[in-house]
């Protein structure tokens, strides 16, 4: 078994697209208008190389300092190496997106980590990250 997709929502639907597009190496691979039992609003698939996918379908815009999300929600992406996470942080700042600060070297589930957290919109975080080898994590049974 393997996870077959998430749903993000996002009161701008293209845009959450395009920064998965542009900046993470996702493809649309659907778009349209979603089904009225399902709330009728905008909707776009993407899916990135290594099989994961994200349905992003529409909300009504968030007010001001509210958030669609619970407090902590994110997801992450992974890196392939320390020096990737510290130049798609740079990438991210250039292109405005306002990522928090880099935590390199915290220690979590026998591993060593390198992250940041960029905001989305609507209450959304993104974590961008990169691990070491851990033999908890790296264990297929």
């Amino acid at each position: 078994m393997r996870l077959n997709h998430i749903n993000l929502c996002a009161s701008d639907v293209t845009a959450l697209a395009g920064t998965l597009v542009t900046h993470f190496g996702y493809r649309i691979i659907d778009t349209g208008r979603a089904p009225a039992a399902f709330g009728g609003g905008s909707f776009a698939a993407v899916a990135g190389s290594d099989g994961s996918e994200f349905v992003i379908t529409q909300i009504d815009p968030v007010p001001d300092g509210g958030s669609a999300y619970p407090k902590g929600f994110h997801f992450g992406l992974i890196q392939q190496s320390r020096e990737a996470v510290y130049t798609k942080h740079a990438e991210l700042t250039a292109a405005g997106l306002n990522p928090g600060a880099i935590s390199d070297g915290f220690q979590v589930w026998g591993a060593t980590w390198t992250a940041f957290y960029c905001p989305l919109g609507d209450g959304l975080d993104l974590e961008v990250n990169y691990r070491t080898p851990s033999a908890l994590l790296d264990t297929n049974p």
